[in-house]
């Protein structure tokens, strides 16, 4: 298929109509609807073009296998997103794509920060950013974002991405919030029990078997979130709010002394306690406190790239903060610890603000205009849902963006 071609069914992923929002970087949307500034469009998931599962051989790494890029959305909490962008430039040695980014960031070189012109809704690009899988060379898988109806800038991010960086893209039916997946370096993949909930029109095994052949998993290993099966009680349902894979054999869980996020953590405890780590000997199990007062409070929501863990901050917590990074030390990481007091009480702290694309295959670094793959053939299915105009902000849209203008 034709890149114009390609570029036309891509432009149907995005013509919807959106609920008007003004993004405000004083005032962000928390990682949960705003039902005082948000309104629901009312239509469908934008699937409008099928595209074929990635090749047999691609499959998303470990987070904590060699990354090429780190993404992130610049939609607000400018210190902490700053912090971030250091240490991934920094001591992580990776590039840094900022959507909706600044023109330069203090601190972060040239020549490893790349801007991506786009809207944004919100900050959580974890959730709605691109998945990078990689087998010969990177692509993208795209899901649909649990918000698509009320943030559809956010939902279009990964084909944006995508087309600024000449990068395949393979869209998932599926809705799936990045903060919800976690996998290791075996095909083992690990998300709770809220994305059965998200799906629902679809079976259990309907939904493992998309997850498997997207992301190239082996086995689905499916864990309870605190307040299941009601509404979550940190307000994601994420697994990256009370559990972190440090390598293959070794977890961090977040314990705490109220409910519901004890007994949560203790079904979690108790699977890895009954199960075998893939080198076959019981798994190392790791803990570190997390607390429930005005939010949820955890050192899970962590990003780590390249042997560096960027971990959340919270003032005034020395003691917690010291064990955290004793905790993250003894798995053999070099720790940076940002600041996450603002955003942690909207839902998320570093690693629901960043995604990652993975290094080339050749083990070398990416550079800020490298170029990887083709994009792949599409199938359009004009039937998958109605169209209509999809509002940006006032001088650009998403669709805009697909469209090149």
């Amino acid at each position: 298929m034709k890149k114009s071609n390609v570029f036309a069914a891509l432009s149907l992923i995005t013509m919807f109509s959106t609920g008007a929002y003004a993004l405000d970087l004083n005032n962000p949307l928390p990682n949960w609807v705003d039902k005082n500034r948000e309104k629901a469009d009312g239509k469908p998931p934008a699937i409008s073009a099928t595209r074929a599962v990635p090749p047999s051989g691609f499959h998303l790494p470990a987070e904590y296998e060699p990354a090429g890029a780190v993404v992130i959305s610049w939609a607000a909490y400018t210190d902490m997103l700053t912090g971030i962008a250091k240490a991934v430039t920094g001591p992580g040695k990776a590039q840094l794509w900022a959507v909706a980014g600044p023109s330069s960031i203090s601190g972060v070189p040239a020549s490893k920060y790349s801007r991506i012109s786009a809207p944004i809704d919100s900050v959580w690009v974890r959730d709605y950013g691109p998945f990078g899988i990689e087998g010969n060379k990177p692509g993208i898988v795209d899901t649909i974002y649990r918000h698509y109806q009320y943030r559809r800038n956010d939902d279009a991010v990964p084909a944006v991405l995508a087309k600024a960086k000449n990068i395949g893209v393979y869209q998932m039916p599926l809705i799936l919030d990045g903060g919800n997946l976690m996998v290791d370096s075996k095909g083992n993949l690990f998300t709770t029990k809220r994305t059965y909930i998200w799906n629902s029109d679809k079976s259990q095994e309907q939904v493992d078997s998309l997850l498997k052949s997207y992301f190239g998993a082996k086995k689905v290993i499916t864990f309870e979130y605190s307040g299941y099966p009601g509404e979550p009680a940190d307000g994601t349902g994420h697994i990256d709010m009370f559990m972190k894979l440090l390598d293959d054999n070794t977890v961090l869980l977040s314990v705490a002394d109220t409910e519901p996020f004890k007994s949560n953590t203790e079904k979690a405890m108790a699977w890895f306690k009954a199960n075998k780590a893939p080198n076959g000997q019981p798994y190392k199990i790791i803990t570190v406190k997390g607390w429930a007062t005005d939010a949820w409070y955890t050192y899970t929501n962590s990003l780590v790239v390249n042997g560096v863990a960027i971990i959340p901050s919270y003032s005034n917590k020395p003691q917690e903060e010291a064990a955290a990074k004793a905790a993250y030390e003894s798995a053999g990481y070099t720790v940076v610890p940002v600041n996450s007091d603002e955003s942690i009480v909207s839902g998320g702290s570093i690693h629901c603000t960043t995604q990652v694309i993975p290094m080339l295959p050749s083990g070398r670094a990416l550079n800020s205009e490298e170029v990887f793959t083709q994009l792949p053939e599409y199938k359009v299915d004009m039937t998958a849902a109605p169209l209509g105009p999809l509002t940006g902000s006032e001088t650009s849209t998403a669709l805009n963006q697909l469209l090149g203008k």
